[in-house]
């Protein structure tokens, strides 16, 4: 039954993040085919309205599912989730549109409902392992999703496709709650013991200072996403189509690197291995926007994905190693908080830095805050 629940919980996870990650692209779309020409202006504020909404409520459902039950908090997550890709299909004016995506936000958070949810199941060490399962879950669905979506683009209203999504977490939500209620849940002495075995130091990082430290990751690599193509366009005239795929380059490595690499980064390094991989993706990035010309831009990119890999999963073991069972859920709320208030300001940024300064201005930032990351936990960390 443990092998159920947690593929169960991790397929439901795929299905809701496919089902959230796949419509983004298509916003400028749906507004020209449903709404009027002038509602394109307001294209970039919809891809921000539910990422503002989600770090907004996140902590909160957080707090709650430590009351109601971690369980019972990913179910309403799924079905929150069903009910606001319902309420976005309906949507028959911008204003509605804008309502029912930033309902996403608000009623969603699936990844850090599901998450909490594994560590309420599952000791530190096989609990690290499953959040980088999940981490890989999303930048599957990411890639998956516009292709998929892309098909349907001719011909077809996909405003009407969010009718469909919302099939996927509603499913999910009712495979979860068929459940039975008890599976083998561990108990905080368990959790303890697999944290602090034999060989193992146990982590002293605070728990605030792991949510500073994902936010800040978050911002310094999010910075050089929005421009990104734009960029490459006017600095080396490398056309959309390159660009695009490009972009996806460091998220696929992941894909590929997360099993190796996670066989060396453990609770006895995670900390050093954040500060490292933090370091390494700053280069990939300045290799990026001091190249010149394509091989050395997608040397800059391979080298980003493997920093990006890295710290993702140093950061699910410092996450895993910092779990407590009686707050797990305000733990992961917190942690996912911290990640979309990230990207919310990594967009304000970008925004005003690429406007006064130029394309490469975000990137700059970037390195600087991933450097002064890396630094700062070299420096606090014997």
């Amino acid at each position: 039954m443990m092998r159920q629940t947690i593929f169960i919980t991790v397929l439901g996870h795929f299905g809701a993040a496919f089902a959230a990650l796949c419509m983004p692209p298509f916003y400028a779309h749906i507004l020209s085919q449903n709404f009027s020409s002038q509602a394109l202006t307001m294209a970039g504020w919809y891809f921000t309205l539910p990422t503002l909404a989600a770090a907004i409520a996140n902590p909160l459902w957080g707090k709650l599912a430590d009351r109601i039950g971690i369980r019972a908090s990913l179910i309403r997550a799924h079905w929150g989730l069903c009910l606001s890709f319902i309420v976005t299909g309906l949507a028959r004016t911008p204003w509605e549109f804008a309502f029912g995506l930033t309902l996403q936000g608000l009623l969603g958070g699936t990844f850090a409902a599901s998450n909490a949810f594994l560590a309420s199941i599952l000791p530190g060490k096989r609990l690290a392992g499953l959040l980088s399962v999940m981490q890989g879950s999303a930048r599957a669905a990411l890639f998956a999703g516009p292709a998929i979506i892309g098909l349907f683009s001719n011909g077809q209203n996909l405003l009407h496709i969010f009718f469909y999504l919302a099939v996927f977490p509603g499913v999910a939500g009712l495979m979860l709650y068929f459940l039975p209620a008890q599976y083998g849940t561990i108990s905080p002495p368990e959790i303890r013991h697999a944290i602090a075995a034999p060989g193992i130091p146990t982590i002293t990082l605070d728990a605030g200072k792991l949510y500073r430290f994902q936010a800040l990751f978050t911002i310094g690599t999010v910075l050089s996403y929005p421009y990104f193509v734009i960029d490459l366009a006017q600095r080396l005239d490398i056309s959309a189509t390159w660009a695009g795929a490009l972009f996806g380059l460091p998220h696929a490595l992941f894909l590929l690197l997360a099993w190796p690499l996670g066989r060396y980064v453990n609770f006895a390094n995670a900390q050093t291995a954040l500060a490292r991989f933090s370091a390494l993706t700053c280069a990939g990035l300045l290799i990026q926007v001091l190249g010149s010309h394509l091989p050395m831009l997608i040397a800059g990119r391979l080298l980003m994905g493997v920093g990006m890999t890295g710290a993702y999963l140093s950061i699910n073991a410092l996450a895993a190693a910092t779990t407590k069972h009686a707050t797990a859920g305000q733990h992961f709320g917190k942690l996912e908080g911290a990640n979309k208030w990230g990207a919310v300001l990594a967009g304000i940024f970008a925004s005003g830095l690429a406007t006064s300064l130029g394309y490469t201005a975000p990137i700059w930032l970037g390195c600087v805050l991933l450097a002064s990351l890396s630094v700062l936990i070299e420096s606090k960390h014997p």
